[in-house]
């Protein structure tokens, strides 16, 4: 985050973008917003205190509806930003021993940190897909271990971790009384509560996970500063509801009753993210089927993916001068600890992806 405020904006073909573009504006993808949106919302119901639990109550409804569980399952937080400290505070003590996955989101890591936890990598590889590897996980493990932390869709290559692996994953976890906490601001590109579905919701998957979201990434209100963290172990759940006195009390009232709005627009917000998605992902592909310097894996959804760039090239370097030269900027993958790797978004007009990756092609030629 450091980086991301640091950076110059105004780069002309900006591939920087983590999630979909605001949901409300005057863009082709923009929601068409239902009158009563606004014809029932009183400024004065908005800022009062006495509003705070019903509203409340309101979006842990609709939270649970959407996962299919019960309201005890779900506890709001203020975006999913606040969640990663919010389950750490609540789970987490000074001296425990948490498994953290790399590369990663540097919050995932460095929050845990701050907490006082000691630190293990567990790593994920290009070579094998950004998988993680169960096997590799067992060899992490001690009796002393709290929590496993990783991300599904993974931040930052897209990678999913389906149902069977998380279930092995949360197997594993749970023999040395361990919690598996999952990042998910990236699954609802590919949201599914049916248990047939290869990709799930870390909690639908095994009683000692917890896993957050928000209507950031892929709903396109990053403003609202909404979140919600999901649990359907009862302790665990008890903990993260007693640690919401320590942080926020009650979500803003405002938030909870427009983000209870946009769950109900859920569906919609989501189709349309997958179609700029899909149609963003094969331009990128079309672009690598003839650029052979550069590869990735396939994201599985979502807006975001890591290229590798050639062997020896600092990705640092590679950046500064596709800014500076091509007026195109992307994420160093030093951000994410994946050196030698670029992140770059494709959630933007496709002519404007197809000129800042050929903007990426000619910052290759200079420099290879």
């Amino acid at each position: 985050m450091a980086w991301a405020k640091s950076v110059p904006r105004g780069a002309r073909y900006d591939l920087t973008a983590s999630g979909m573009i605001d949901a409300l504006g005057e863009h082709e993808n923009a929601l068409v917003v239902p009158p009563e949106w606004a014809d029932d919302l009183k400024l004065d119901e908005l800022c009062r205190r006495d509003m705070a639990e019903a509203a409340t109550e309101a979006f842990i409804a609709a939270v649970a509806e959407r996962y299919d569980l019960d309201p005890g399952c779900i506890t709001p937080t203020i975006a999913a930003s606040t969640a990663i400290t919010h389950v750490l505070l609540a789970l987490i003590r000074a001296g425990d021993h948490v498994v953290v996955e790399r590369p990663t989101y540097e919050a995932l890591r460095r929050a845990p940190e701050i907490l006082g936890a000691r630190v293990s990598r567990l790593e994920r590889k290009f070579e094998e897909g950004w998988a993680v590897v169960p096997e590799r996980l067992a060899q992490l493990l001690t009796p002393r271990t709290r929590a496993v932390i990783l991300s599904n869709l993974h931040n930052p290559s897209g990678v999913a971790i389906d149902a069977k692996t998380m279930l092995a994953i949360t197997e594993l976890a749970s023999r040395v009384g361990a919690m598996v906490l999952v990042d998910e601001v990236y699954l609802d590109y590919c949201f599914s509560n049916d248990p047939a579905s290869a990709i799930q919701p870390a909690c639908r998957v095994a009683k000692n996970a917890v896993s957050w979201s928000s209507t950031t990434k892929c709903m396109g209100f990053s403003a609202l500063r909404a979140g919600w963290i999901v649990t359907t172990d009862p302790d665990a759940a008890r903990a993260i509801r007693l640690a919401t006195d320590y942080l926020h009390v009650y979500p803003p009232v405002a938030t909870t009753r427009l983000a209870t709005r946009v769950l109900g627009h859920a569906d919609e917000l989501t189709r349309k993210a997958d179609a700029v998605s899909v149609a963003g992902r094969r331009v990128i592909e079309r672009w690598l089927s003839a650029e052979n310097r550069i590869s990735w894996v396939a994201p599985a959804a979502g807006l975001t993916g890591v290229l590798r760039l050639p062997t020896f090239m600092q990705d640092g370097v590679f950046c500064d001068h596709l800014r500076q030269r091509y007026e195109t900027q992307v994420v160093p993958g030093t951000m994410f600890e994946a050196p030698g790797f670029v992140r770059l978004s494709y959630g933007v007009p496709l002519d404007h992806l197809e000129q800042a990756l050929a903007n990426i092609t000619a910052a290759l030629d200079d420099l290879v």
